[in-house]
């Protein structure tokens, strides 16, 4: 195996231990995908709204919508409605 390789499969190993730590091991690689660019968003932003959950996920709006209510139904995300703007909805992390 190269350096590369090793770190990048070290990677992987850390973040499927933090996943199974949070208790969001049992979501498909599309939806853990969307989850953590939701985290970077409000890492980078501050925020994320449902549509900007969409832009920055790079998938269907129907699939980050759906991964966002199964996310709400297990408890790991919120949504609230801005106090900026009545239309737009925040996403909040719970864990």
């Amino acid at each position: 195996m190269t350096k590369l390789t090793k770190e990048i499969s070290n990677l992987t190993s850390m973040l499927k231990g933090i996943e199974k730590d949070l208790g969001i091991d049992d979501l498909n690689p599309t939806e853990s995908y969307i989850f953590l660019m939701i985290i970077s968003e409000i890492e980078m932003s501050g925020q994320c709204t449902m549509l900007k959950a969409v832009e920055v996920a790079n998938k269907s709006r129907s699939t980050v919508y759906k991964t966002i209510r199964k996310l709400v139904e297990k408890s790991i995300l919120q949504i609230k409605t801005s106090s900026d703007d009545k239309r737009s909805f925040l996403l909040i992390p719970t864990i």
